[in-house]
């Protein structure tokens, strides 16, 4: 059985304490501590908040236990949970840029290397690439002939 991601689930500025708690510990299930709690805190700054009902004792030693400080879920702290989930996304596409990247840089310098080694077969072979190129290529050959 699949796991559901939790984070399409989240409690409203009505829920209780008790939900928030069992959302965050359905997140921690699903995802790492650190993008676990930075999820929630970004779901209890826009639906709970210090002002909420559920923002009681239990509540806040729980989440003190998971290392979040409620009375602070500024957004220094959200920006803090965003660039650390972030910073795994950006290792991963360093290397989806830069792979590429490589590759079409060593087929310039062959490209080059060619060019420069013997010019009109480097010509007439990026030629026979298009189809105007190749066209031109057979009518030089049928005239020959």
């Amino acid at each position: 059985m699949a796991k559901v991601d939790p984070s399409r689930d989240i409690p409203t500025a009505t829920s209780s304490s008790a939900t928030w708690i069992n959302w965050h510990k359905s997140l921690r299930r699903f995802f790492n501590k650190k993008e676990a709690n930075a999820i929630w805190i970004y779901a209890w700054s826009k639906r709970g908040g210090v002002d909420s009902n559920a923002n009681d004792n239990t509540l806040s030693r729980y989440m003190e236990k998971q290392g979040v400080d409620i009375e602070r879920s500024t957004l220094d702290e959200i920006g803090e949970g965003i660039a650390d989930l972030g910073s795994g996304l950006l290792t991963i596409g360093k290397f989806m840029i830069l792979i590429p990247l490589g590759i079409a840089g060593i087929v310039m310098i062959v490209i080059l290397v060619n060019l420069i080694r013997n010019p009109k077969k480097s010509l007439s072979n990026a030629m026979m690439l298009t189809p105007q190129g190749r066209a031109l290529g057979m009518s030089k050959g049928l005239k020959a002939k």
